[in-house]
């Protein structure tokens, strides 16, 4: 009897010690990657009882990298530049994507449409230093003011003129190249918060001709003395449909936080606004981008259009032989 027993609990802690063992580790197609890490996570919950033949651990250290080197070697040199070229135009539209994103206020002329074509943007006159890219410098930690606190010379100076409570910013735009186009401006609110955009003003002087934009007063109208936006997103928008050769059309810009607002209260100090001016095409040009890249590069070797290919460049001058296009010399006086 006394050896019956003694089989029967023998055969009892073999059946235990099979239950304690772990499960046959079945992994599907998709999974069939064991790290080393849960090699040892399993071998610490299971002790010895994790049989190490079932376990196969298919990590390589830089295997995709090593994969990846291998099969760069195998391309040949034509495959290696399209690569290298494809890398390189993606960098730069992250590149410009991220500029565009940038600062208090900017002026975002668009490349493809209009800076190739000769259109170009300066925060002078004369057009010194011509570009595509303009950003006014940021009014930090200001307080509501009135309009009549805006100086009345304020759309003669030139460039960035910030006040004490107030942005100000005067730039250009020129039409250099070799056909007449249009073009419209559109001032776009980018961010805000605390509510500081219903006491916003934004006030544009285009040519000398100023209006003064908000958002809608509380009742839907429109505040005293001021045009609303157009849009919850959109303040307001300039179309120019004839934009000849040699014109030159002058911008000022100029925001603050209006005290006479009746929506100008406590709750939003600390708020921010934050805008930008694009300036785009009043057409649409269905051209792909590779036939433009082409077209420029060709028009730059023979000197049909007076672009820089690169982009990074303003043309020249083409309506005048004799002198250059600038505020004091441009076509619509």
């Amino acid at each position: 009897m006394k050896k019956s027993k003694k089989i029967k609990k023998t055969q009892e802690s073999k059946e235990t010690r099979k239950s304690h063992k772990s499960p046959r580790l079945k992994k599907s197609r998709s999974d069939q990657i064991v790290r080393i890490e849960e090699l040892e996570d399993l071998m610490e919950k299971y002790g010895d009882d994790v049989d190490p033949e079932q376990i196969v651990s298919m990590y390589i250290p830089h295997r995709k990298g090593k994969k990846i080197g291998a099969a760069l070697l195998r391309m040949d040199k034509l495959h290696l530049a399209l690569l290298g070229l494809m890398l390189l135009i993606a960098v730069l539209f992250i590149v410009a994507f991220m500029q565009e994103k940038m600062g208090n206020f900017t002026i975002n002329l668009n490349r493809l449409e209009l800076y190739r074509k000769g259109i170009s943007i300066a925060d002078n006159g004369d057009f010194t230093n011509a570009t595509a890219r303009l950003m006014a410098d940021t009014v930090v930690d200001a307080t509501n003011i009135s309009i009549e606190d805006i100086p009345a010379d304020v759309d003669d100076i030139e460039g960035t003129h910030n006040g004490k409570n107030y942005m100000a910013y005067t730039y250009y735009v020129r039409n250099a190249g070799k056909e007449d186009l249009g073009y419209i401006a559109r001032i776009k609110l980018d961010s805000c918060s605390k509510g500081a955009e219903n006491a916003v003003r934004v006030a544009v002087w285009k040519n000398g001709e100023r209006v003064v934009y908000a958002e809608p007063a509380a009742d839907g109208g429109e505040e005293d003395g001021c045009t609303s936006f157009v849009s919850k997103d959109v303040v307001c928008e300039y179309t120019e449909n004839n934009f000849l050769v040699g014109n030159v059309d002058k911008y000022t810009i100029v925001i603050w936080m209006d005290g006479d607002d009746p929506e100008c209260v406590d709750s939003i100090i600390g708020g921010s606004v934050q805008f930008s001016m694009n300036i785009d095409a009043d057409y649409d040009d269905e051209t792909s981008l590779l036939w433009k890249f082409i077209t420029d590069i060709k028009d730059t070797l023979t000197g049909d259009k007076p672009i820089n290919a690169a982009g990074n460049k303003a043309p020249n001058d083409s309506y005048y032989t004799d002198k250059d296009i600038t505020w004091k010399t441009r076509r619509n006086q």
